[in-house]
């Protein structure tokens, strides 16, 4: 097995079970490495750190599977973590026949993503040196989940930058076009080929419990970005008197409609239109809220585009501000690692500083537990809320 050495100091922070180790970083190898093979990691002195795979191609040359000298990588090790991630979810007694059974480091199987909806998982390999183990990943996956069938869904962007390629389809059993999954009280269509990630928000799961205390019988409600109606489902489930759902994709709002239909939920007004030009029509008609949701998609996808994502945040949170009433309430989420929840803090005081507001922060959430955090790993906390009361 090749051999790897990083730079002195570059070991304090893999010891303490960070598990990328990033191009720079690296001194010497005993030969020259091939992309996606296995390799022992040391440090300057030549001491063991762990195991993981190699892309010496990519910016994040390494990532660590192991950091025991007894558990090398191997099949075991892999059905191993499957169990184990399989074990915790089910300890968590989630209330929904629909969750993330692996978030990738956040199980300790970088490059990986498997969501469970009913008796089906959907794949996702982000990496060349996991692809190259998907055989593995999917003998666990049916040892230890028993699936009538699997999808993999294709990533274009990430498999750009790790340099390898995938085919989407079903690859075992059956998939059906469409699923009915089951959160607490209300069904959701999935549909898995054309939904947004593996098909479904699972991550904003405890907030859309938030969201469904917040809102009182009567309320007015504005639900930005709605996807396939999530929020928009649990505020009229809550008693809303009139909820607005705004998507620019037909195809999402589609499926939020016929989720409001399979509820018996009347009343939600679907608008295809862009977000932010929409806000400013309400604004010029005059038309206030008594909540406001603001759950935009990744305005940042690596740490270049932080500052204009940032200007788009504040954006919407101006133009959310000018549309909620006072005593109402404005929420806003951010699903990119790179945007931390002090940016948003911050966007919130600038946007108020325009607008002429107080808020008071009666809430935070982050995804949901079956999205596992690891202190270790900052990169695994990817998603913030911030909930504000307007005053």
């Amino acid at each position: 097995m090749i051999q790897v050495r990083v730079k002195p100091g570059i070991e304090e922070k893999l010891r303490s079970y960070f598990p990328w180790v990033y191009r720079p970083e690296i001194a010497s190898y005993s030969r020259k490495p091939q992309k996606g093979e296995h390799v022992v990691v040391r440090d300057a002195g030549g001491h063991f750190i762990g195991y993981g795979y190699i892309n010496p191609d990519a910016n994040i040359s390494v990532r660590l599977l192991s950091f025991n000298k007894e558990k090398k990588i191997t099949y075991e090790l892999i059905k191993e973590r499957i169990e184990s991630a399989y074990i915790y979810r089910k300890s968590l007694s989630l209330d929904t026949d629909a969750f993330r059974l692996i978030h990738s480091e956040g199980d300790f199987l970088p490059g990986l993503v498997v969501d469970v909806y009913r008796s089906h998982a959907v794949v996702e390999f982000t990496t060349f040196g996991m692809n190259l183990m998907r055989d593995w990943v999917i003998s666990a996956l049916l040892e230890v989940l028993k699936p009538a069938g699997i999808y993999e869904k294709k990533n274009e962007y990430i498999q750009k930058i790790e340099g390898f390629e995938t085919q989407e389809g079903i690859i075992y059993g059956d998939v059906p076009p469409e699923i009915i999954i089951r959160e607490k009280d209300l069904n959701y269509y999935v549909n898995i080929p054309q939904g947004q990630k593996t098909g479904f928000y699972l991550d904003q799961r405890r907030a859309r419990s938030i969201i469904r205390s917040l809102v009182k019988p009567g309320f007015t409600c504005l639900d930005v970005f709605c996807h396939t109606g999530g929020f928009a489902l649990n505020m009229k489930k809550a008693g809303a008197k009139e909820v607005i759902a705004v998507d620019i994709s037909s195809q999402a709002l589609e499926v939020g409609k016929k989720n409001a239909h399979l509820n018996n939920l009347d009343g939600i007004v679907w608008v295809e239109e862009n977000a932010f030009d929409f806000m400013r029509k309400l604004h010029r008609e005059g038309q206030t809220f008594d909540l406001v949701l603001m759950d935009p998609p990744s305005f940042a996808k690596n740490k270049a585009s932080v500052p204009s994502a940032l200007r788009g945040y504040k954006e919407l949170c101006v133009r959310g501000l000018h549309v909620v009433k006072r005593g109402g309430y404005l929420v806003i989420y951010s699903c990119s690692f790179h945007i931390t929840a002090e940016h948003l803090f911050q966007v919130l005081v600038d946007a108020a500083r325009d607008v002429g507001r107080h808020l008071r922060v009666i809430n935070m959430s982050f995804q949901d537990l079956d999205h596992p955090w690891i202190l270790q790993v900052p990169n695994t906390l990817y998603l913030k809320g911030i909930y504000v009361e307007v005053l």
